[in-house]
């Protein structure tokens, strides 16, 4: 974390057979790794609880069970007249308002002074369900607190000791901890942390081992400077956050008022991690220099194709092109403090920026016009989209609107032959080609530009970081094209912010005048008339002369795209010319462009649809088995429609029922099409993994386990003013903070 680790072995400090063992399924190896293994919930010792979060790991029967709890009741059992001990202890015990039962077996005499009536114990064991009623299986202990002596006789203190046992698994605490009287004082602190179920230990014991490795560590030294003329120390909710060592003692051992300011102060370590990777690529970017880009005038091809729109301009279209201007190159009446805001000088500063906007808000024609004022000052462009089909689209819509502006446009994919390909470079090199649309095929060694004024990139989350500033990369450092990333999925600013620090953030609102309203439902497949007329809709908007989309989440077996696809042409839309896409179609231009002239009524497909397609006769999406997409996703696939004038219409067929939280989730798309506003959802409702990587392994590990993007965005923004400051008062060190989060990490960061 931020340069800090400790790689000595956990054997150094607790015995070498439980160091290799947690070394072993836990994955605890060495000092640091323990350390960085923080807590995710607390117990305060005054109460019971149980050491589980509340999220998806919250655990269910046959699960591994540890919690605080007060014993409600027990009794010795006679067992003579059946198989098995002669002497059962049963009790019950209460975690919050639950109450458990459970049994001891064996020489049961041995428990009886510490599992009795009104003793608080740590329990750990297996969960199991008998006549509904909660229970505990195969349990081990510690005490906690004895019962109260009976009759209220006061103990000596002989006997206050031998009150406290421990038994089972749990009974390692006092082996790790050096002794009961070790284990007593570890475990009559304020809070107990709750530690990530890990096999092959409890939470009891990870607890005595943060207890040793603490007291082995020290202080370690802060990593942020804090003398005079260091950038001013961070600060979150009015105070400045405590140092780097008391944060990691106080996470896993809190003090009386809670581990809160430990959270935080990590946090901002997790944050300030990813900020400094992105502070220290604006800084590399604002080294270099860019071309200039030259004012609007009444005669440039700006100005013409403005005025020969068939629509007239949103007004976030119209501020976004002013931003963008001002970044490439100011007018005369910008100052420089607007530049400065929009990300750039536009005279020596390249541009980095990353237009959103929702689907159908008109990002390309904004590209266009930016490209305009790029060609009006006597430079190229290249246009990057992730398919060739989406390249194409790209290529043909921007010929239309250029026609007549003597604009060239050149296309480069990988698929065009030997003879088309030579051509485009040709172009391309020689200055010919104004503006050069493709795929990965531009950024290819053997691809030279004349003279490259500015990049855009389509759908950016189908490029990695490298391959977007690759010809920025060749450029000469004076000649840096200026970068416009865009994205047709909105984006939360936190995430924003995180993935994105090192682009500056320009948003589009609204749809373009002359849209359709796009109608969305939630239809249950247990409602078998209401499926039906999700057909009859289809049938009709055909008759129209409008086109329909039946996406599926797989492409074989049952409900694949040949299963359905042969089941609507067999049944409720048979008669009517349906194709089929997914990613093993070997020729997706022809089947696409089929469906976008109307050689094809139902294009019925994976996903592969869910980028860029342009049809605005589409006015159907049916998505079968809706709750197997993402939030986002499907707001992807129901921007297909809606892209022309008439109205269109967006079925979310699902088989779970209604009070599910999936359907929940359906619901909400259905409610809204505010793509901002479910882009939050998403992020609340997708874990942090599926942000940040979690899921991933290797060198694509997760780079934070406490931060919330979706909670913390005071710590995000502070981790960005400080990371911005911190780089300019001293590079070196700000390298060296990130020195573990390797290229291929960093990478991933801002592809996640």
């Amino acid at each position: 974390m931020l340069g800090w680790d400790d790689p000595r072995p956990l054997s150094l400090v607790i015995p070498p057979e439980r160091a290799r063992a947690l070394a072993g399924r836990p994955g605890l190896a060495t000092m640091g790794q323990a350390l960085m293994n923080f807590p995710v919930s607390y117990v305060h010792s005054s109460g019971t609880g149980a050491f589980t979060d509340d999220g998806p790991d919250a655990p269910g029967e046959g699960d591994r069970f540890t919690c605080l709890a007060e014993v409600t009741g027990a009794h010795v059992q006679d067992n003579r007249g059946r198989r098995g001990p002669r002497e059962i202890l049963s009790f019950t015990f209460r975690v919050g308002d639950t109450v458990f039962s459970s049994a001891l077996f064996g020489n049961v005499r041995m428990h009886v002074p510490f599992v009795a009536a009104g003793a608080k114990l740590m329990l750990s064991g297996t969960l199991g369900v008998w006549r509904d009623q909660w229970q505990l299986k195969n349990p081990s202990y510690i005490t906690l607190q004895p019962a109260p002596p009976q009759g209220g006789a006061r103990r000596t203190p002989e006997e206050h000791e031998a009150a406290f046992g421990a038994y089972g698994p749990l009974a390692t605490v006092v082996e790790v901890a050096g002794g009961m009287r070790a284990a007593q004082k570890l475990l009559s602190r304020p809070w107990l942390p709750m530690y990530r179920r890990r096999p092959g230990t409890t939470t009891a014991e990870v607890t005595a081992v943060m207890d040793r490795v603490l007291a082995a560590t020290g202080e370690p030294s802060e990593m942020l400077p804090d003398h005079p003329g260091a950038p001013e120390w961070p600060r979150l909710r009015g105070r400045p956050l405590i140092s780097f060592s008391r944060a990691l003692h106080e996470v896993h051992q809190p003090p009386e008022e809670g581990p809160e300011e430990a959270r935080t102060r990590l946090k901002f370590n997790e944050a300030l991690g990813l900020q400094i990777v992105m502070a220290l690529r604006r800084s590399e970017s604002t080294a270099r220099s860019a071309p200039s880009v030259v004012p609007v005038t009444a005669d440039s091809r700006y100005a013409a194709l403005t005025a020969n729109l068939p629509y007239d301009l949103t007004d976030t279209q119209k501020a976004a092109l002013e931003t963008i201007g001002r970044a490439m190159g100011p007018d005369s009446g910008a100052d420089a403090d607007a530049a400065d805001a929009a990300g750039g000088d536009g005279a020596t500063t390249p541009m980095s920026m990353l237009l959103q906007g929702d689907v159908g808000s008109g990002k390309t024609v904004v590209a266009l016009l930016a490209m305009l004022r790029v060609v009006d000052s006597g430079l190229q462009c290249a246009f990057l989209a992730p398919t060739e089909v989406l390249a194409s689209q790209h290529a043909d819509t921007l010929t239309g609107l250029l026609d007549g502006l003597g604009v060239t446009v050149t296309l480069l994919t990988g698929s065009m032959s030997a003879a088309e390909r030579r051509s485009a470079l040709l172009d391309t090199v020689s200055g010919t080609a104004d503006i050069v649309v493709g795929t990965h095929a531009i950024i290819q060694d053997s691809v030279e530009f004349f003279d490259l004024g500015l990049v855009v990139v389509d759908e950016q989350h189908r490029f990695g970081v490298r391959q977007r500033d690759r010809l920025r990369e060749r450029a000469p450092v004076d000649r840096t094209p200026h970068l416009l990333v865009m994205t047709a999925t909105p984006i939360p600013r936190t995430v924003a912010m995180t993935m994105f620090g090192d682009l500056s953030v320009c948003t589009l609102t609204g749809a373009p005048a002359g849209r359709g309203t796009v109608h969305s439902f939630v239809v249950p497949t247990s409602r078998p008339r209401w499926v039906q007329r999700v057909f009859e809709v289809i049938r009709e908007q055909v008759a129209a002369g409008h086109r329909a989309y039946v996406v599926v989440p797989r492409i074989d077996g049952e409900g694949g795209v040949d299963d359905v696809a042969s089941r609507l042409e067999s049944g409720p839309l048979s008669g009517l010319r349906i194709g089929r896409l997914h990613g093993r179609t070997g020729d997706k231009n022809q089947v696409m462009e089929a469906f976008a002239h109307g050689e094809l009524d139902v294009l019925v497909a994976t996903t592969v649809i869910e980028v860029g397609l342009d049809v605005p006769e589409a006015t159907v999406t049916a998505v079968m088995d809706a709750e197997n997409f993402g939030v986002s996703q499907l707001h992807q696939l129901r921007g297909r429609v809606g892209r022309g004038a008439a109205d269109s219409w967006c079925f979310l067929c699902t088989g779970v029922q209604e009070g599910e939280p999936s359907y929940g989730r359906l619901e909400a798309v259905a409610r809204t099409g505010d793509g901002f506003e479910l882009a939050e959802l998403d992020l609340r409702t997708r874990t942090e993994g599926d942000v940040l990587g979690e899921t991933q392994s290797g060198s694509r590990a997760r780079r934070v386990t406490l931060l919330s993007l979706a909670d913390d965005a005071d710590i995000v923004d502070e981790a960005r003013r400080y990371a911005a400051a911190l780089v300019e008062y001293d590079t070196d060190l700000s390298r060296a903070l990130v020195a573990d989060i390797a290229d291929d990490d960093q990478e991933y960061i801002e592809r996640s």
